[in-house]
Protein backbone atom coordinates (compact mmCIF):
# COMPACT_ATOMS: atom_id res chain seq x y z
CA UNK A 1 0.00 0.00 0.00
CA UNK A 2 2.83 2.38 0.84
CA UNK A 3 4.43 1.61 -2.51
CA UNK A 4 1.19 2.57 -4.30
CA UNK A 5 1.03 5.79 -2.30
CA UNK A 6 4.60 6.71 -3.18
CA UNK A 7 4.00 5.83 -6.83
CA UNK A 8 0.88 8.01 -6.83
CA UNK A 9 2.74 10.95 -5.30
CA UNK A 10 5.57 10.60 -7.79
CA UNK A 11 3.13 10.35 -10.68
CA UNK A 12 1.28 13.45 -9.44
CA UNK A 13 4.53 15.41 -9.16
CA UNK A 14 5.60 14.32 -12.64
CA UNK A 15 2.25 15.33 -14.14
CA UNK A 16 2.33 18.68 -12.30
CA UNK A 17 5.88 19.33 -13.47
CA UNK A 18 4.93 18.39 -17.02
CA UNK A 19 1.94 20.78 -16.94
CA UNK A 20 4.06 23.64 -15.56
CA UNK A 21 6.79 23.09 -18.17
CA UNK A 22 4.27 22.76 -21.00
CA UNK A 23 2.46 25.94 -19.89
CA UNK A 24 5.75 27.84 -19.75
CA UNK A 25 6.72 26.60 -23.21
CA UNK A 26 3.24 27.39 -24.53
CA UNK A 27 3.21 30.99 -23.27
CA UNK A 28 6.87 31.82 -23.89
CA UNK A 29 7.50 30.05 -27.19
CA UNK A 30 4.42 28.71 -28.97
CA UNK A 31 2.05 31.67 -28.43
CA UNK A 32 4.64 34.33 -29.39
CA UNK A 33 5.67 32.22 -32.40
CA UNK A 34 2.06 32.00 -33.55
CA UNK A 35 1.44 35.72 -32.88
CA UNK A 36 4.54 36.58 -34.87
CA UNK A 37 3.21 34.60 -37.82
CA UNK A 38 -0.17 36.34 -37.75
CA UNK A 39 1.13 39.78 -36.64
CA UNK A 40 -0.46 42.51 -38.77
CA UNK A 41 0.24 45.69 -36.75
CA UNK A 42 2.92 48.33 -37.35
CA UNK A 43 6.49 47.22 -36.69
CA UNK A 44 7.40 49.49 -33.80
CA UNK A 45 10.53 47.70 -32.62
CA UNK A 46 13.79 49.66 -32.77
CA UNK A 47 14.96 53.09 -31.60
CA UNK A 48 12.63 56.02 -30.89
CA UNK A 49 13.22 59.58 -29.74
CA UNK A 50 10.84 60.97 -27.13
CA UNK A 51 9.77 64.55 -26.44
CA UNK A 52 7.59 66.04 -23.69
CA UNK A 53 6.15 69.09 -25.54
CA UNK A 54 4.35 70.60 -22.53
CA UNK A 55 7.23 70.27 -20.04
CA UNK A 56 9.14 73.37 -18.98
CA UNK A 57 12.53 71.91 -19.94
CA UNK A 58 11.29 70.11 -23.09
CA UNK A 59 12.58 66.79 -21.76
CA UNK A 60 13.90 64.31 -24.32
CA UNK A 61 14.37 60.52 -24.16
CA UNK A 62 15.95 57.77 -26.23
CA UNK A 63 13.85 54.60 -26.33
CA UNK A 64 14.79 51.14 -27.57
CA UNK A 65 11.88 48.71 -28.07
CA UNK A 66 11.93 44.96 -28.58
CA UNK A 67 8.90 43.08 -29.86
CA UNK A 68 8.02 39.40 -29.50
CA UNK A 69 4.65 38.89 -31.10
CA UNK A 70 2.48 41.57 -29.53
CA UNK A 71 4.57 41.72 -26.34
CA UNK A 72 6.82 44.77 -25.99
CA UNK A 73 9.87 45.25 -23.78
CA UNK A 74 12.57 47.88 -23.84
CA UNK A 75 14.50 50.67 -22.15
CA UNK A 76 13.99 54.42 -21.87
CA UNK A 77 16.87 56.80 -21.11
CA UNK A 78 16.46 60.52 -20.39
CA UNK A 79 19.04 62.48 -22.43
CA UNK A 80 17.81 66.02 -21.72
CA UNK A 81 15.91 67.51 -18.80
CA UNK A 82 15.76 67.31 -15.03
CA UNK A 83 16.11 63.48 -15.06
CA UNK A 84 19.04 63.41 -17.50
CA UNK A 85 20.93 60.11 -17.29
CA UNK A 86 18.10 58.17 -15.60
CA UNK A 87 17.15 54.85 -17.19
CA UNK A 88 13.83 52.99 -17.05
CA UNK A 89 12.62 49.54 -18.10
CA UNK A 90 9.51 49.22 -20.27
CA UNK A 91 6.97 46.45 -20.68
CA UNK A 92 3.60 46.25 -22.38
CA UNK A 93 1.84 45.15 -25.56
CA UNK A 94 0.98 46.63 -28.94
CA UNK A 95 -2.36 45.91 -30.59
CA UNK A 96 -4.60 47.84 -32.98
CA UNK A 97 -2.14 50.78 -33.14
CA UNK A 98 -2.28 51.34 -29.34
CA UNK A 99 0.79 50.87 -27.12
CA UNK A 100 0.18 50.82 -23.33
CA UNK A 101 3.42 50.55 -21.33
CA UNK A 102 4.52 50.35 -17.73
CA UNK A 103 7.85 52.03 -16.95
CA UNK A 104 9.99 51.60 -13.84
CA UNK A 105 13.37 52.98 -12.83
CA UNK A 106 16.26 50.52 -13.16
CA UNK A 107 17.87 52.19 -10.13
CA UNK A 108 16.55 50.26 -7.11
CA UNK A 109 17.16 53.30 -4.90
CA UNK A 110 14.51 55.25 -6.85
CA UNK A 111 10.76 54.68 -6.88
CA UNK A 112 10.01 56.33 -10.24
CA UNK A 113 7.33 54.37 -12.07
CA UNK A 114 4.17 55.03 -14.05
CA UNK A 115 2.37 54.34 -17.30
CA UNK A 116 2.69 55.52 -20.89
CA UNK A 117 -0.12 55.10 -23.43
CA UNK A 118 0.65 55.88 -27.07
CA UNK A 119 -1.10 55.60 -30.42
CA UNK A 120 0.67 55.12 -33.74
CA UNK A 121 0.11 58.02 -36.16
CA UNK A 122 1.67 59.41 -39.36
CA UNK A 123 1.75 55.99 -40.99
CA UNK A 124 3.61 54.50 -38.03
CA UNK A 125 6.38 57.12 -38.07
CA UNK A 126 5.23 58.74 -34.82
CA UNK A 127 3.67 57.67 -31.50
CA UNK A 128 1.53 60.19 -29.64
CA UNK A 129 -0.11 59.97 -26.23
CA UNK A 130 0.20 60.72 -22.53
CA UNK A 131 2.30 59.71 -19.55
CA UNK A 132 0.98 59.31 -16.00
CA UNK A 133 3.49 59.52 -13.17
CA UNK A 134 3.92 60.19 -9.47
CA UNK A 135 4.93 63.81 -8.84
CA UNK A 136 7.22 63.74 -5.79
CA UNK A 137 7.06 67.50 -5.13
CA UNK A 138 3.26 67.75 -5.39
CA UNK A 139 2.82 64.30 -3.78
CA UNK A 140 0.17 63.46 -6.37
CA UNK A 141 -0.40 61.59 -9.64
CA UNK A 142 0.29 63.91 -12.57
CA UNK A 143 0.17 63.52 -16.35
CA UNK A 144 1.56 65.12 -19.48
CA UNK A 145 1.75 64.86 -23.26
CA UNK A 146 4.43 62.77 -24.91
CA UNK A 147 5.60 62.26 -28.51
CA UNK A 148 7.91 59.57 -29.91
CA UNK A 149 9.64 60.06 -33.27
CA UNK A 150 11.42 57.60 -35.54
CA UNK A 151 14.02 60.22 -36.46
CA UNK A 152 15.92 62.57 -34.18
CA UNK A 153 15.75 65.30 -36.83
CA UNK A 154 11.94 65.36 -36.60
CA UNK A 155 12.11 65.67 -32.82
CA UNK A 156 14.58 68.55 -33.03
CA UNK A 157 12.41 70.32 -35.62
CA UNK A 158 9.28 70.05 -33.44
CA UNK A 159 11.22 71.05 -30.31
CA UNK A 160 12.59 74.08 -32.18
CA UNK A 161 9.12 75.22 -33.20
CA UNK A 162 7.81 74.79 -29.64
CA UNK A 163 10.75 76.77 -28.25
CA UNK A 164 10.14 79.54 -30.79
CA UNK A 165 6.44 79.69 -29.87
CA UNK A 166 7.33 79.91 -26.18
CA UNK A 167 9.72 82.79 -26.85
CA UNK A 168 7.03 84.60 -28.86
CA UNK A 169 4.52 84.09 -26.03
CA UNK A 170 7.06 85.40 -23.50
CA UNK A 171 7.56 88.53 -25.62
CA UNK A 172 3.80 89.00 -25.87
CA UNK A 173 3.50 88.57 -22.10
CA UNK A 174 6.23 91.17 -21.55
CA UNK A 175 4.46 93.58 -23.92
CA UNK A 176 1.16 92.98 -22.15
CA UNK A 177 2.78 93.70 -18.78
CA UNK A 178 4.34 96.90 -20.17
CA UNK A 179 0.97 98.08 -21.50
CA UNK A 180 -0.71 97.35 -18.15
CA UNK A 181 1.97 99.41 -16.35
CA UNK A 182 1.43 102.29 -18.77
CA UNK A 183 -2.34 102.10 -18.23
CA UNK A 184 -1.88 102.15 -14.45
CA UNK A 185 0.48 105.11 -14.78
CA UNK A 186 -2.05 107.02 -16.91
CA UNK A 187 -4.85 106.23 -14.43
CA UNK A 188 -2.67 107.51 -11.58
CA UNK A 189 -1.89 110.73 -13.46
CA UNK A 190 -5.61 111.20 -14.18
CA UNK A 191 -6.41 110.73 -10.49
CA UNK A 192 -3.80 113.34 -9.57
CA UNK A 193 -5.13 115.76 -12.19
CA UNK A 194 -8.70 115.27 -11.02
CA UNK A 195 -7.58 115.81 -7.42
CA UNK A 196 -5.80 119.04 -8.35
CA UNK A 197 -8.86 120.23 -10.30
CA UNK A 198 -11.06 119.60 -7.28
CA UNK A 199 -8.66 121.53 -5.05
CA UNK A 200 -8.65 124.49 -7.47
CA UNK A 201 -12.45 124.43 -7.65
CA UNK A 202 -12.72 124.33 -3.84
CA UNK A 203 -10.34 127.26 -3.57
CA UNK A 204 -12.36 129.25 -6.11
CA UNK A 205 -15.60 128.50 -4.24
CA UNK A 206 -14.08 129.59 -0.95
CA UNK A 207 -12.76 132.79 -2.51
CA UNK A 208 -16.17 133.61 -4.00
CA UNK A 209 -17.84 132.88 -0.67
CA UNK A 210 -15.43 135.15 1.21
CA UNK A 211 -16.00 137.93 -1.35
CA UNK A 212 -19.76 137.63 -0.97
CA UNK A 213 -19.53 137.71 2.82
CA UNK A 214 -17.32 140.80 2.68
CA UNK A 215 -19.79 142.56 0.38
CA UNK A 216 -22.67 141.70 2.70
CA UNK A 217 -20.87 143.27 5.64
Amino acid sequence: MSENLVSGLISGLVVTLFVVVFRAIWHSIIVPWFEERVYKDVRIEGKWFGLYPTSVDLRQDVIVLKRHGHAITGTLTCVKGSDEGDEYSLSGSFRNLVLPLIYESTDREKTDRGTITLRAINNGERLSGRIAFYHTIKDSIDSGNILWFRKREELEAVAGRIKQKKEELEKLEEERSRIEKEERKIETEEDIYEGEAVDVQDSANKSMQQTAEAAAD
